[in-house]
């Protein structure tokens, strides 16, 4: 019988082949001057969550705030991000896409999704459904420990070894 550690160790493969995937991605867009995948990504969270703070989308993401600054000046600078004062702290500035960051993140699922279909052409849709139930589950768990290993890595690895 396979350890859980042993079965999580098969999975190493290809979360590399996706994570590859992701890195040949950014190196497309940036030899195209396209919208970058981290700011896709930052576009399709404020138009599917709503308006939100940097801070709020750093912590999310769990990046330092001036990586997601950057991200946004340059999504800000094309039009597709927006900001607005807090009206509850003016202090802080609430960011929310633009109807251009709508119809320009709608264009990029479309492209992806036809992308994915053609490559998954093989599977079914259960198949499908099932995958990504899978997929949101994975990065649920891997995102909350993450946070956990921000807190205190030791403390989270060791507690999920008992």
């Amino acid at each position: 019988m396979t350890s859980h550690t042993e079965a999580c160790g098969r999975l190493l493969g290809p979360l590399r082949n996706l994570l590859g995937f992701r890195q040949t991605a950014l190196q497309r867009a940036q030899q195209s001057n396209d919208l970058t995948v981290s700011g896709t990504g930052l576009l399709a969270e404020l138009v599917h969550g709503g308006e939100s703070r940097a801070s709020d989308l750093a912590h999310d993401r769990v990046v330092d705030a001036s990586v997601v600054s950057r991200q946004l000046g340059h999504l800000e600078q094309e039009g597709l991000v927006e900001r607005r004062p807090d009206p509850e702290d003016r202090r802080v500035s609430l960011l929310r896409a633009t109807d251009r960051g709508r119809e320009v993140l709608a264009e990029r699922e479309e492209q992806k999704a036809r992308w994915l279909s053609h490559a998954l052409r093989d599977w079914d849709d259960d198949e499908l459904v099932k995958l990504a139930e899978l997929l949101r589950g994975l990065s649920c768990d891997l995102i909350e420990a993450s946070r956990e290993a921000l807190a205190g890595p030791d403390e989270a690895i060791e507690e999920g070894n008992r």
